[in-house]
């Protein structure tokens, strides 16, 4: 009979633990950190292991501004649950603020590897991948800046879901993704990547001086962000309608330089000479490109006169 009391309590405990983390996560979407780390850390000393007490630990540190004991409470949990995608695009949101790119690009490929459809840490790595992108550019063209450019805001979640909704982005994100696995592995030099890369912008190049609009436009990666805030569809048509009025288009490429950033990204800067019987120009190009199935693809491109 003495047992009975005891295994009441310890049928009880899970009930009264879902009850302080729902308390807990109130604080936190009231704004109430402080509160919310009391209550999480008083949690934490009879249940260490806890990831909804140790993610929202980690949240009400991050707002309270003492990031790097968030960044230490988020490697815990990545070690404790490295399903957990939350927490690897949490670290991210930290990394960037500090200026971290290359960290905040692995966690959120790490975030993403968890669940491929998760649409927070595709939409943050697309913002990452841009601004890298941009730094690469200045660096390449001599640009030096006065200011220092601003850390990225990215998105920080705030509640952890065992089962985020596999849901993308209505719109495609940029995305550098891995190239699927392989039986036999194989190593490719940077110079042979960079001779390929050289050898797609000139197939580029090819279909545009053929005013081939289908193979021209096959080289422009899913995620391809187009100027003006154009649509994907309405980019589309405007360049089949620029391919085909002119009788003749020559598009020379000159002087290829290519940065190889990772295995899956580089960058690609040239002079491009355009002719035709309406107009000529010359200008420096550069363009941001992905591997995706062992293809490079432009994913941006950005054009100086």
């Amino acid at each position: 009979m003495k047992k009975f009391p005891l295994l009441l309590s310890l049928l009880w405990l899970p009930f009264a633990l879902q009850a302080d983390i729902s308390q807990i996560q109130q604080l936190v979407n009231s704004q109430n950190f402080r509160q919310a780390l009391k209550s999480s850390e008083r949690l934490l000393k009879t249940q260490p292991k806890d990831e909804q007490a140790l993610f929202l630990k980690a949240i009400a540190l991050q707002q309270l501004g003492r990031d790097n004991d968030a960044i230490a409470t988020y490697k815990k949990l990545t070690q404790l649950a490295p399903s957990l995608p939350e927490p690897y695009n949490n670290l991210a949101v930290l990394y960037a603020k500090q200026g971290k790119q290359t960290e905040a690009r692995q966690a959120l490929i790490d975030a993403i590897n968890t669940h491929k459809s998760y649409a927070t840490a595709y939409k943050n790595l697309g913002n990452i991948y841009e601004q890298m992108a941009a730094n690469a550019y200045n660096k390449a063209l001599a640009i030096k800046n006065k200011k220092p450019p601003q850390p990225l805001a990215l998105t920080t979640i705030n509640k952890l879901d065992k089962k985020p909704a596999l849901v993308v982005a209505t719109t495609k994100i940029p995305l550098i993704k891995k190239l699927p696995a392989v039986k036999k592995k194989t190593v490719t030099k940077p110079d042979d990547e960079s001779e390929l890369i050289i050898d797609t912008i000139k197939g580029w190049s090819n279909a545009w001086s053929a005013k081939d609009s289908d193979a021209y436009l096959s080289y422009y990666s899913s995620g391809f962000n187009p100027p003006r805030g154009l649509s994907r569809k309405r980019w589309e048509q405007e360049r089949r309608i620029r391919l085909n009025k002119p009788r003749f288009i020559r598009v020379l490429i000159q002087s290829p330089k290519v940065k190889i950033l990772s295995s899956s990204s580089a960058l690609l800067s040239f002079n491009q000479n355009y002719q035709s019987d309406r107009f000529q120009d010359t200008v420096q190009k550069t363009l941001l490109l992905e591997k995706i199935n062992g293809s490079w693809q432009i994913l941006k491109e950005f054009t100086s006169s």
